[in-house]
């Protein structure tokens, strides 16, 4: 899957809503809030609820232009990535790209029925949240 949206929002003020959200969800999980210089290699694990948990490993967190992860259970490894190409001073276009990966024949399968039912489902929330960040930028 791969989202690109440009928003006229600097790329700074993206970078920092999505890390605050990151180091706020691993200050909920593991009760301690890493700087953002270390969190390239930092890694946690995240309950999901219902028994489920998985391992969340940041790849690159490049200030303010990337942020990289990947989340492995013991059905799938998504790896997600989050591009900031700065077009202006307020001008940002964003590319966000998310491989998965299912372990076993018969979950590649059911992965591949759910991705066509819902895939378009998670392409809008994606965009429903970088439009959030847009509406915090401009105070609407």
């Amino acid at each position: 899957m791969q989202i690109t949206k440009t928003i006229d929002v600097p790329r700074e003020f993206i970078f920092e809503k999505i890390i605050d959200s990151c180091l706020y969800d691993i200050e909920r999980q593991v009760g301690k809030r890493p700087k953002v210089m270390n969190l390239t290699g930092f890694s946690y694990v995240k309950n999901f609820g219902k028994n489920q948990s998985g391992t969340i490993k940041f790849d690159e967190v490049t200030g303010p232009s990337v942020y990289a992860f990947t989340t492995s259970t013991n059905r799938n490894t998504f790896h997600t990535r989050w591009e900031l190409h700065k077009i202006s001073d307020r001008t940002t276009d964003i590319v966000i790209t998310e491989n998965q990966t299912s372990n076993g024949f018969i979950q590649k399968m059911n992965d591949m029925v759910v991705s066509l039912l819902l895939g378009w489902m998670k392409k809008r929330q994606i965009v429903a949240m970088i439009d959030s960040i847009q509406k915090a930028y401009s105070g609407k």
